[in-house]
C-alpha cells in the first residue's frame, strides 16, 4: 500500500474519513454554489432574451396587422377616384364601371379580410324619392330604402358593392339607422378625412367575429357625394397573422370607445385570463383610432421559462463545464435557427405584401408618386401619363419640386412638413408642372407610409384642369338659363319636364315647380295633328333638332303661336337623354299673315272655354 494513502498516526478512522471528504465536500458545495449562481444568471439572461425576442415577434405581428389594415386605404381611394372622375354618370353606369374597375383587380376580397367594398350615396330628404323614381325607371333593379327612412330624414344608401353577391341584398340598405354606422359616416363627412365604426357584427354567423366599417368621404368644391365603405373582419386579420407563427400566440383587441378595459375581441377566449409572465401591449391604428392590443404566448414552455429563478439544464449540468458548454451552444444554435426561420418568414410575407402593393400602385385609376425626402422613388404609368413622359422611369430620381409649379412650392412644403408630424391631410389643389413645362390644375392626396423600410410620402394626383373648366362653363350655363328672356325648357327622353326657367312662367303662366314631371302635352293646344307631332319626333330622331312654330296654349287658356327650337342631348352611346327648348311668343310677328283658320280655331277655343280674345 501507497503509504499516503494510509491513517496518519494519532489519527482515528473518523478523523481521516473527514479529512478525505472535506475536499470533495468543500468542491461540491462551492461548486453547488457556483452552479446555483451561474443557473439564476443564465436564468435572467435567458428570461431578457426571451422578453426580447417575444417583444420582437409581437412588434412584427402588430406591424402585420397594421400593414393589411393601411392597404384598405388604396383600395378605398381608388373607389373614390372612380367616383370622382364621374361625377355626373348615371348610378346604372357607375356601377357597371364600378364592377369593372375592382373585378379587374382579380382579387377574392374575402382573403384579405374584406367583407364588402362599396360607395354608399347622400340623399337628402327632399330628393329621395325623385332620386328612388329615376333608379327604378333607369334600372332593371328595384331600389327600396330598408329600413324605411323618416320623413325629415337623409339616406347614406349603399349603391355600389363588391363583391356583386352581396350587392343584391344590400342595395339601398340605408346605414343612416345604424347608430355607430350613422355616427361614423357624420364623423367622416364632417372631418373630410376617413372614419371607423366601433366593433360591428358583419358576420352575424360567427359569434366570435369583430368588424369594423371604414368609411372616406367622397366630395368635390361644390356638393358632398357620400362614402367609399369598406366592412372587414378583424378577427380574420387576427388568425391569418397568428397562423403565420411559428410559436402560437394569444391576442387580445380591446377598443378604448366601448370602455378602458373592455375586451371587444379574444383569440383564444376559451382559455381564461393569461398569465402576465410575458404579456405585452401593442396598439393598431384605424382611420385615427387607436385599437389596443395584448399579446401573450399560448406554449406553457415559455411562461416557464419566463417565470423560472433557476436555469435546470445549467443548473444540473453545473459541475461538467463540457456539458455545460455544449448546453449553450445547442441552446445558440437552436435559437439562431428559430430567429432565421422566423425572420425569412416574415422577410416573404413582407414581399408578397409588397408585391400586392405593386400591384394595386400599377393598377390604380390615380396617378401616385413616393418619394423619400424629396426624391421620387417610385411611380405608375398614370402619374407618367399625367407629367407628360412616356415611362415611369422618367419621374424616378426627381426631385418632387421639378413637378410643381412654383406657386404652389410653399404650400407643398407646409403640407410635408404637417405629415412628418404625424397630421392626417385633406385632399388639396395644387398647381404643378409637367416634364416640358406646361402647367396644371391637380387634387392632390397626400399619406406618410413605410417603402423599403424608409418613412415616405406617397401622392394621389387627379388632372382637374377640365373639370375646372366644366364648372366654369356650368356657372355661366346657369347664368344664361336663369337670366335668358327667352322661355327655355328641358326634358328628359321621354318628354317629362325636368327644368324651366322664370321666362318659360312669364310665357306659360305654369310656375316651375307644378310643371316638373309633368309632359310637354300640357301645352297643347289641339291645333296640330299626329302627323305634325310625328314629322317633329322623326327630325329630332333623324338630326337632333327641329325648328318651327307651334300653336300652344297657356294656363289661362290663351292661344299663341310658338317659335320654337328643340335640340337633342345624347350621352357617350349617343343616346337622347334630354331635349332643350328654346320657346319665344311670335304671335305679334306673325300677324297679317295666312292665319285665318287659326284665328277662327282660337275665337272657337276661346268661346269653349268662356274666354275672350
Amino acid at each position: 500500500m501507497d503509504k499516503d494513502t494510509l491513517p496518519k498516526q494519532n489519527s482515528t478512522p473518523f478523523q481521516y474519513r473527514l479529512r478525505q471528504l472535506g475536499l470533495p465536500v468543500a468542491i461540491f458545495i462551492v461548486g453547488t454554489v457556483l452552479s446555483l449562481n451561474l443557473a439564476k444568471h443564465e436564468a435572467n439572461r435567458q428570461r431578457l432574451e426571451l422578453e426580447d425576442r417575444f417583444k420582437a415577434t409581437v412588434q412584427q405581428t402588430t406591424r402585420v396587422l397594421q400593414e393589411k389594415v393601411d392597404r384598405f386605404t388604396l383600395l378605398m381611394k381608388a373607389g373614390r377616384g372612380l367616383v370622382l372622375n364621374h361625377p355626373d354618370t348615371p348610378t346604372l353606369q357607375l356601377n357597371r364601371r364600378w364592377h369593372q374597375m375592382f373585378d379587374s383587380y382579380e382579387m377574392r376580397y374575402s382573403d384579405f379580410g374584406i367583407i364588402g367594398l362599396s360607395y354608399t350615396r347622400y340623399i337628402a330628404p327632399d330628393e329621395r324619392q325623385a332620386f328612388v323614381d329615376r333608379f327604378n325607371q333607369d334600372s332593371p333593379r328595384k331600389l327600396t330604402i330598408f329600413p324605411p327612412p323618416a320623413p325629415n330624414q337623409p339616406s347614406f344608401l349603399v349603391m355600389h358593392l363588391t363583391p356583386a353577391a352581396v350587392e343584391s341584398r344590400m342595395l339601398g340598405y340605408d346605414i343612416y339607422n345604424g347608430d355607430s354606422r350613422r355616427k361614423a359616416a357624420l364623423q367622416a363627412m364632417t372631418s373630410g378625412t376617413m372614419s371607423a365604426t366601433q366593433p360591428l357584427s358583419l358576420l352575424p354567423t360567427d359569434i366570435n367575429s369583430l368588424d369594423y366599417l371604414l368609411l372616406l368621404p367622397v366630395q368635390t368644391n361644390a356638393a358632398f357625394l357620400g362614402w367609399v365603405t369598406l366592412g372587414f373582419s378583424m378577427s380574420q386579420l387576427v388568425q391569418e397573422s397568428l397562423n403565420d407563427l411559428t410559436n402560437p400566440l394569444r391576442i387580445q383587441l380591446i377598443d378604448p370607445r366601448q370602455g378602458s378595459q373592455s375586451i371587444s375581441y379574444d383569440s383564444h377566449p376559451e382559455l381564461g385570463q393569461p398569465e402576465p409572465s410575458l404579456q405585452h401591449a401593442a396598439s393598431l391604428t384605424l382611420a385615427g383610432q387607436e385599437i389596443h392590443l395584448k399579446i401573450s404566448p399560448l406554449d406553457p414552455d415559455l411562461h416557464r421559462e419566463a417565470s423560472s429563478q433557476y436555469h435546470d439544464p445549467t443548473l444540473i449540468s453545473g459541475l461538467s463545464l463540457t456539458l455545460l458548454v455544449a448546453s449553450l451552444l445547442l441552446f445558440f444554435i437552436q435559437a439562431r435557427h428559430q430567429a432565421l426561420r422566423l425572420s425569412n418568414h416574415m422577410a416573404a410575407r413582407a414581399d408578397e405584401m409588397y408585391k400586392r402593393y405593386r400591384t394595386l400602385f400599377t393598377q390604380s385609376p390615380e396617378a401616385i408618386v413616393v418619394h423619400v425626402n424629396g426624391v421620387v422613388e417610385l411611380a405608375n404609368e398614370h402619374a407618367a401619363a399625367l407629367f407628360g413622359c412616356n415611362s415611369p422611369d422618367k419621374l424616378v430620381q426627381l426631385s418632387i419640386d421639378t413637378l410643381v409649379h412654383p406657386d404652389s412650392l410653399g404650400f407643398v412644403r407646409d403640407r410635408g412638413a404637417a405629415l412628418e408630424r404625424g397630421e392626417a391631410l385633406k385632399p388639396a389643389e395644387q398647381k404643378l408642372m409637367r416634364l416640358d413645362g406646361s402647367t396644371f390644375e391637380a387634387e392632390v392626396s397626400s399619406t406618410m407610409i413605410q417603402y423599403r423600410g424608409k418613412q415616405a410620402i406617397q401622392v394621389m394626383f387627379r388632372d382637374i384642369t377640365s373639370d375646372k373648366a366644366q364648372r366654369q362653363e356650368s356657372r355661366i350655363a346657369q347664368a344664361v338659363f336663369r337670366h335668358s328672356h327667352d322661355a327655355i325648357m328641358v326634358t328628359d327622353g321621354r318628354g317629362r319636364i325636368e327644368l324651366v326657367n322664370a321666362a318659360f312662367q312669364k310665357l306659360t303662366g305654369y310656375a316651375p315647380a307644378a310643371m316638373t314631371g309633368r309632359n310637354v302635352s300640357v301645352l297643347n293646344s289641339g291645333h296640330h295633328d299626329s302627323s305634325f307631332f310625328h314629322r317633329m319626333w322623326m327630325a329630332l330622331i333623324n338630326t337632333g333638332e327641329w325648328s318651327g312654330d307651334i300653336v300652344n296654349r297657356t294656363r289661362e287658356g290663351r292661344l299663341y303661336i310658338q317659335e320654337t327650337n328643340i335640340t337633342a342631348v345624347k350621352d357617350e352611346q349617343q343616346q337622347t337623354q334630354h331635349y332643350v327648348c328654346l320657346m319665344r311668343d311670335v304671335t305679334e310677328q306673325r300677324r297679317g299673315l295666312d292665319y285665318t283658320q287659326l284665328q277662327a280655331l282660337k275665337e272657337q277655343l276661346a268661346q269653349t272655354h268662356g274666354l275672350s280674345q
